[in-house]
């Protein structure tokens, strides 16, 4: 068969189709706008969402690499350097802790920094710049706050640096600062190679080697990026097989990145919300298509009967689908990206943290081509169903075709396809705004704060002072507080940190349960490990099954024993209870009969009970009546201690499993941090008249400032010694980015609600422009125009009952499954159920069903009756 060379003349029959009839063309054009507009609107913004999230997790963490190793010595780091699969690696070295009074409130560690690794924790300076000199320092604003120091470059910093045992004093100069976050575990400041090399050289044996496990100067921190986020986990331990470093290395890997590890069921549940999405715009296109196609049959008939082949019919019909692209999805684009434009620039400038490029429109241009590739696909897709049709008919078929209908004149297919459409543009929009909504700043910051003051000792949750206080509020204190205006409820923290002892029976099911646990048991490895290392009448031969016949001579745990009053019991997540409740009977745990027992986490993902509900417990006594002075000795020297071998032991059962928040807790840990919980009184009576270690305060919304502003006063002028924590204050460090989600989640709103009013819109035009000669022969035939904008009314109507219901039952269905999980997986949401914005939009639908009929039917009766008949 000859090959004729036709591309020039299909090509001219493709353009000179479009020329013959713009209007329904810049219909489909307009479509495909709003569909690219969707993904790179939706990819580009929605992108902004998922990170100022990492963003906001990060400064919580205080760093933005993938992962990083903890304590390297430079042999090791040199090794992991070395590896061909990371994008990047950065290092800083432990030099100290500073250390004076105005530190008490605030931790902040001392470190030389690489460049890059001041950038991934956010204290590279915003101005001036690093350390070089070895009396130059940077550190952030609110450190210099704290020592008094004016925030210019060559200002004198007097610190002093608790390096190892030692501490040195030194007077520096300023040569740069950055924006701290309050919100961070501690602040950073930053010394030069030269002062680190003299006050805390570089290691060169490992840390398990170390004579001081206790002392990190000198170490490195390594952080390093992957080529991707995705399942960081695995990447970790792979590098460590690959480059060879001790298997006991301590890592860590950052939460803010949410694909740490690979959840399956996540997996299937995110591939069916971008289905969904792509779905959506895939209809969209399809629709208008297939709507078009029907005018233009008479127009395939005419070239079928001049012998144009089937492929040659679907050439042209590709050939137009491809003009249409070259001009809809740049234009989409264009618009998607001008929305980015305009958000990420206020997204950047609503954060106080430091960034490098802070306040820049950053553009991911994968996620652009990947929008605009889709965009092309979906008008494909789009195109060869109905260019399949088109090539099928027969030319005498094409001049009466008027769709696929069945014997009653319906094209319920057609019906289907729009519905669908339609429908899942609003599934779409639901979907985003109830996730959006969802959000919950008390779950978000639940970790961080439980009540809306807390009270405690300064140095108490600072973790680079070695002697906290656990005493620090008396009777007096906490009767001062109760008398202040507002205060609705307070909650009183007690604790003694013991060894937790067993019944033989609770004995008997630690051992059957907790002991053979793998993940316990990988810890205890961890530690028989550490204790190898650091004490050296410890045995090569030392192994876990030792360890463990330590706490089964005396059948005790390591732990804390905590006491609280009724307002803090209520604030512990409660796991299981011995009535299988998920609330806490405070008068039946009040009785004086009863424990609360914390559950084994290592990871606060996977939990192992101690005890379960039910069984017997025991508490000894540690009221200084019952101390006795023993002679004991430690490593060849004898010394007295205080024993309370004879003290009374109290038999307890087990109320209820428990989780207590961190911002509850004693924040020391030992090897299995074993908690009982006693009620105040029980535990005052046990332990003697003690002291609080905390006080929760929650005061009436109106009188939060006037409670803040005393708790400021008496900690910075009665009583510098202790602290507070104010919920409003934490609130406040996190409004930005709370304020970014919620604007994101209105623009994403806005730019979906929008497409699926203009694609209804587009769907009832294009099907009153195709028509156009149909509704011509009804008015020849006597039909009025009130009747025909009736008759479309009607029509437009019966595809807003069915978009109607099938939008309400598929964005439940949807909500109730979908977004219920993903709410449910990230710790900062709670999920909400809405139809809000159904209830929003539909109106909105029905308004244009009666507008639109009304416009379009106007502007089509201008042309006369044989004008529309005519075969075009």
């Amino acid at each position: 068969m000859q090959k004729v060379k036709n591309r020039k003349v299909i090509n001219n029959l493709a353009i000179s189709g479009i020329k013959s009839n713009p209007k329904k063309y810049v219909v489909l054009i307009a479509a495909v706008i709003l569909t690219t507009l969707l993904f790179s609107s939706l990819f580009t913004v929605g992108g902004s969402l998922i990170k100022e999230i990492q963003l906001g997790t990060m400064r919580q963490v205080g760093g933005s690499a993938h992962a990083g190793f903890k304590y390297l010595s430079e042999p090791e780091y040199e090794l992991v350097k070395k590896d061909k699969m990371l994008k990047n690696i950065s290092y800083r070295t432990m030099v100290g802790f500073a250390q004076g009074d105005a530190f008490k409130k605030t931790s902040a560690e001392v470190y030389y920094s690489e460049p890059l690794e001041a950038k991934f924790g956010f204290s590279y300076p915003e101005t001036g710049r690093m350390p070089e000199a070895e009396n130059e320092i940077v550190t952030s604003d609110i450190v210099l706050d704290m020592l008094g120091v004016p925030h210019e470059i060559g200002a004198e910093v007097p610190l002093t640096i608790s390096i190892g045992k030692e501490a040195v004093t030194e007077n520096f100069v300023l040569c740069g600062f950055y924006t701290g976050d309050k919100i961070s575990m501690a602040q950073t400041i930053l010394v030069s190679k030269d002062f680190q090399e003299k006050y805390a050289p570089t290691r060169q044996i490992p840390y398990t080697e170390s004579e001081d496990l206790s002392d990190f100067s000198g170490y490195m921190s390594v952080d390093f990026n992957f080529a991707n986020s995705f399942n960081i986990q695995k990447k970790v331990e792979k590098l460590i097989e690959r480059t060879g470093i001790r298997e006991d290395v301590g890592y860590g890997i950052n939460w803010a990145y949410m694909s740490l590890s690979i959840d399956p069921f996540m997996i299937v549940v995110i591939v069916a919300l971008l289905a969904t999405f792509f779905t959506a715009g895939y209809l969209i296109i399809y629709n208008i298509f297939d709507i078009n196609i029907i005018s233009d049959m008479q127009e395939y008939g005419l070239l079928k009967t001049v012998g144009t082949s089937g492929k040659q019919l679907r050439k042209i019909v590709l050939s137009r689908a491809n003009i249409i692209c070259l001009i809809g999805i740049p234009a989409g684009l264009i618009l998607g990206v001008g929305v980015g434009a305009l958000m990420l620039p206020s997204i950047s400038n609503q954060l106080n943290t430091v960034t490098v490029g802070k306040g820049e429109v950053h553009l991911n241009i994968w996620i652009l081509l990947g929008a605009a590739l889709f965009s092309y696909l979906t008008v494909l897709f789009s195109a060869i169903r109905p260019c399949v049709k088109a090539s099928k008919v027969s030319p005498i078929e094409t001049l009466r075709y008027n769709g696929e209908t069945n014997e009653n004149g319906k094209n319920k297919k057609k019906l289907f396809v729009v519905i669908l459409s339609l429908s899942l543009s609003l599934v779409v929009l639901n979907s985003v705004i109830s996730f959006v909504n969802s959000f919950n700043m008390d779950q978000y910051l639940s970790h961080l704060v439980v009540s809306d003051f807390s009270i405690q000792d300064a140095t108490l949750d600072n973790f680079s002072y070695p002697d906290h206080v656990t005493d620090a509020l008396d009777k007096d204190f906490i009767e001062e507080l109760e008398a202040l205006p507002g205060v609705k409820s307070i909650g009183n923290i007690y604790v003694n940190r013991v060894s937790q002892e067993f019944t033989d029976e609770s004995w008997e099911n630690l051992e059957k349960n907790f002991f053979t646990d793998e993940l316990v048991h990988a810890k205890l490895e961890y530690q028989v490990e550490e204790r190898k290392q650091w004490d050296p009448y410890t045995p090569e031969d030392f192994s876990v099954e030792d360890l463990i016949n330590e706490s089964r001579n005396e059948k005790t745990l390591e732990g804390k024993t905590y006491g609280m009053n009724e307002y803090a019991v209520s604030k512990l997540n409660v796991a299981s209870t011995i009535d299988g409740s998920d609330t806490i009977d405070w008068d039946k745990f009040n009785s004086g009969d009863y424990v609360l027992v914390n559950r084994w986490t290592d990871d606060d993902v996977s939990f192992v009970n101690f005890a379960e509900p039910g069984d017997k417990v025991l508490v000894r006594s540690y009221n200084p009546e019952y101390a006795e002075e023993v002679e004991a000795e430690y490593e060849g020297v004898t010394y007295t201690r205080l024993s309370y071998d004879n003290a009374p032991v109290k038999e307890y059962t087990v109320y209820a499993i428990v989780d207590i928040p961190l911002a509850m807790m004693y924040r020391v840990f030992s090897t299995y941090n074993c908690y009982f919980i006693l009620p105040e009184d029980e535990y005052l009576a046990v332990n003697g008249d003690c002291k609080a270690m905390r006080t929760l305060l929650d005061v009436e919304d109106d009188k939060e400032a006037e409670v803040e502003e005393w708790l400021k006063n008496y900690t910075t002028e009665v009583n510098p010694d202790l602290g507070y924590d104010s919920k409003e204050t934490i609130k406040d460090e996190y409004a930005s980015f709370t304020s970014v989600i919620r604007m994101v989640g209105m623009v994403l709103a806005a730019i979906l609600g929008l497409i699926g009013l203009m694609n209804f819109a587009n769907t009832m035009v294009t099907s009153i422009i195709v028509r156009s000669r149909e509704l011509a022969m009804l008015e020849a035939v006597g039909m009025t125009g009130a009747q025909q904008r009736r008759r479309l009314m009607k029509e437009g109507f019966t595809y807003f009952i069915w978009t109607a219901a099938a939008s309400v039952i598929i964005s439940s269905v949807m909500s109730v499954t979908v977004i219920r999980f993903l709410a449910n997986e990230m710790g900062m949401f709670v999920w909400k159920f809405t139809l809000m914005p159904l209830a929003v939009c539909l109106p909105l639908i029905m308004l244009l069903i009666i507008v639109i009929p009304v416009i379009a039917y106007n502007r089509l009766s201008k042309r006369s009756v044989t004008e529309r008949l005519r075969v075009e």
